[in-house]
This record gives structure tokens, sequence and C-alpha cells, in this order.
């Protein structure tokens, strides 16, 4: 099986980080993977914001606490130490399927590098609440920008093991 096939089978959804930091570079990799993923029309119109600074990733858990079920231990990315935004441009047709495969380079990337990755979506519902603007304003994500999904990223604490798949697959010959 060649290597793309290889992390495609075995990527798993983390949710359990050691305190070990991604390197620079290797985050540099990460992200750079996700900018080489197709989006509609080339439009490239989303950005990527990586977040490592632990005040921003404990205030992003508490804004999410405050308008969703459970406290800021709930919503802390999991413990990772870093987070990849992927917003888009609100009037960008594809925003959410151009996140889907930008992320998923992502996560495919970070697993070759020995990193675990978890999408974590609850952003895009409470993007427009005023405290999370005010936060987006610090982070230099625009007004007319959504937060599409984010990547934690991190060392995985454990492995986890692989569901069984359910979804159904057709063939028509």
């Amino acid at each position: 099986m060649n290597e793309v096939l290889k992390a495609i089978h075995g990527r798993r959804s983390v949710r359990a980080f050691t305190d070990k930091p991604v390197s620079r570079e290797d985050l540099e990799t990460i992200v750079q993977a996700g900018r080489m993923a197709p989006n509609a029309w080339n439009a490239q119109s989303y950005t990527l914001t990586v977040v490592t600074n632990p005040d921003y990733l404990h205030r992003l858990a508490q804004v999410t606490a405050n308008h969703l079920e459970g406290d800021v231990c709930d919503h802390n990315f999991f413990g990772a130490k870093q987070v990849i935004i992927m917003s888009d441009k609100r009037e960008s047709f594809s925003k959410y399927a151009d996140a889907g495969c930008i992320l998923e380079n992502i996560f495919l990337a970070a697993y070759s590098l020995g990193i675990g990755s978890v999408w974590i979506n609850q952003f895009s519902t409470i993007s427009d609440c005023p405290d999370v603007l005010e936060l987006l304003d610090e982070l230099q994500i625009g007004r007319d920008e959504i937060i599409c999904g984010i990547a934690a990223l991190g060392y995985p604490a454990c492995t986890p093991e692989l569901k069984p798949r359910m979804s159904t697959v057709r063939y028509f010959e």
C-alpha cells in the first residue's frame, strides 16, 4: 500500500493530546498541505489562522463554553496546544466543501508526521456572536469571514482504535 493510502487508512480523530507542542516547522508543513487542497474555481478565498498562544486557545474555549453546553474544560480542543482555524468569505458558495478538502489535507499531513488531529466544528454556529466576533477581530479574522472548521493538532496521548465503517457503498455495473 502506498504512503497516501496508508495515511488515509491509518488516520483517526485524536481526542487526547500530550503537552508536547508541535514544532513551527511541522506546523508550516501541515499548513502548506492544506493550501494545496482543491477548492472551487481555485478561488482560494479562505484563510488559515494558526493559533499556538495558550491565552487565545483558552479564550476560544471560553467563548465556546459561553454559547454551548458545558464548561471551558469541555471545549478546550481536547488539550491540543495548537489549532488551525479555516475561515472563508461568507459569500463563498463552496466554503464548507472547500473546508472539507483543506482540513482533510491538514489531517493527513499531520498523521504522516506522527501528529494527531481532530475536526472542531462548533464555531460555524457561533461565529456571529458579539464576544466571538471580538476575539476573531483580535485574530484578524474579518467580519466578512465565517469559521468553517478548526483542526486541533498535537501528539496523541493514546491510539484511537478503528471503528467499523457503517456507510453504504453501491456499485452499478
